[in-house]
């Protein structure tokens, strides 16, 4: 029993279960509300339909017979009555149709019938105007103006009371016995309709029900399996964003009522992206500002501390006697050492919390170029750039690494940086006179796939090198600010 009851509950706990009951009550309801309009329409279009004047003298002419045997026989208050309750019945009960699609008027009003029967001389045998002229009704009136108006069936007002005024002649010889007056009242009434829907409803809504199951599981199948469609989607997309790719993004349809949720979730994938590239580029950082202070700490200290032994060896006449030459290489040896060491730990601490404006840091690069190597630097630029820190780091590298090879591997004498700007993108180029190099023969050296890894971080960042033998070289870097 245990079991079942779990199975029930995993059952109705799957999607498609959910969606088909939820279609099935949404189908119900709105085949209730259809069935209680189109009903609602069709009784009311019956209702005018069937209260017409002809339906209405149709049935008096049919009690006719009755009533004038009735006036024949004035001592029988019988039949007097019976011809009264069969009009009346008739009247309160008029319908159309036939078979199973017979409409009766009692479905959409509660009709008034008032009847007076008078001998020859307008004397009356049996009348219930009386009690029509308690009600006050505003077409009393009119129905005395009327009175002179014989054989007649009209409107008092359009689809108002209805006054029929019927003489009634002896059949054999044509005599005239009496009158038969009657006032019939049915307007259509909104509450009776109603309750006469749900009345219908009552004997219809298994039928209803039967007919919203399947419906309503249909629907289920179809929508769950949508559902389920556009979200295996969005997990394939959240799974590769989960193996560190964040180059796919959701796209639904756009009258999807899963969108915002994507959108959303993009949203995330973009912050999330920026955050682990913050958090590397930061890790990146720390690691950098450590060696810094190692390299700092213990191989300055050791550089200086072998300087100052040099220093005092000098100081030793026999030392220099024997070994001068070679300490004064040694020592030369040790502050070149120690100027490459500054270099290095300069490069490796990062640029953050420095005031420095990055043209500044271009400018610096291309003095410490000048002293030592003794070249020409030319800064060309149409207006002063500004870079965001992670941006900036990897501009200045790859400015360094192209400085680099223009004077270590082009043999270059002179250099040109010129920058330009061009709404938000931002273009760098550097060229250099030195003995460049074929196409076809250049390598990927460290140096060029380091300088291309750090343009791929840029955004929408290019790079672009084009060199000829014995004329020189020329990068050109491009980026989209986002400072």
């Amino acid at each position: 029993m245990k079991n079942l009851f779990n199975y029930y509950l995993t059952f109705m706990n799957r999607l498609w279960c959910q969606l088909a009951i939820s279609y099935a009550l949404l189908s119900f309801f709105a085949m209730i509300l259809l069935a209680v309009m189109l009903n609602s329409i069709n009784n009311y279009n019956d209702f005018h339909s069937t209260i017409t004047l002809e339906n209405v003298e149709r049935i008096i002419d049919s009690e006719e017979l009755i009533v004038t045997q009735a006036i024949l026989d004035t001592n029988s208050v019988e039949w007097l009555n019976k011809a009264r309750n069969n009009i009346r019945e008739k009247l309160i009960n008029l319908e159309q149709g036939r078979g199973s699609s017979i409409y009766r008027i009692t479905s959409s009003s509660s009709p008034e019938v008032y009847i007076e029967i008078t001998d020859k001389n307008g004397y009356p045998l049996m009348s219930d105007l009386d009690n029509f002229s308690k009600k006050k009704s505003p077409y009393l009136n009119q129905i005395k103006s009327q009175g002179a108006v014989k054989n007649s069936v009209q409107w008092l007002a359009k689809n108002g009371p209805i006054l029929a005024d019927k003489e009634l002649i002896k059949h054999d010889n044509k005599e005239l016995i009496g009158h038969l007056r009657i006032v019939y009242i049915a307007e259509f009434d909104p509450w009776i309709q109603f309750k006469s829907v749900i009345l219908f409803l009552f004997h219809r809504w298994d039928k209803i029900l039967l007919l919203s199951v399947p419906i309503g599981i249909i629907c289920g199948l179809i929508a769950s399996r949508y559902v389920t469609k556009q979200l295996q989607k969005m997990n394939e997309i959240t799974e590769s964003w989960r193996q560190g790719n964040f180059q796919k993004k959701i796209s639904l349809p756009n009258d999807d009522v899963l969108m915002r949720h994507s959108e959303h979730l993009n949203n995330m994938a973009r912050d999330l992206e920026m955050y682990l590239n913050l958090k590397q580029n930061l890790a990146i950082s720390d690691e950098r500002n450590r060696l810094a202070r190692e390299l700092h700490d213990t191989v300055k200290q050791k550089l200086f501390a072998l300087g100052l032994q040099l220093a005092t060896i000098k100081t030793k006449s026999a030392a220099m006697e024997f070994a001068g030459e070679h300490i004064f290489e040694a020592e030369a040896i040790t502050r070149e050492a120690q100027h490459d060491l500054m270099e290095i730990i300069t490069q490796l601490h990062s640029t953050e919390g420095n005031n420095t404006s990055f043209f500044e840091r271009i400018v610096m690069i291309a003095e410490d170029f000048k002293r030592r190597f003794g070249i020409s630097v030319e800064l060309k630029y149409s207006e002063l750039l500004q870079c965001n820190a992670y941006t900036e780091h990897h501009i200045l590298r790859i400015v360094q690494e192209s400085l680099i090879n223009a004077v270590r591997h082009g043999k270059a004498s002179k250099i040109v940086i010129a920058s330009e700007r061009h709404y938000d993108t931002i273009t760098l180029t550097i060229t250099d006179n030195g003995v460049g190099f074929m196409p076809e023969q250049k390598t990927g050296g460290f140096g060029l796939i380091s300088m291309h890894e750090r343009v791929q971080e840029l955004p929408d960042g290019t790079l672009d090198i084009q060199s000829t033998a014995g004329v020189g070289t020329q990068i050109t870097l491009s980026w989209r600010n986002e400072s």
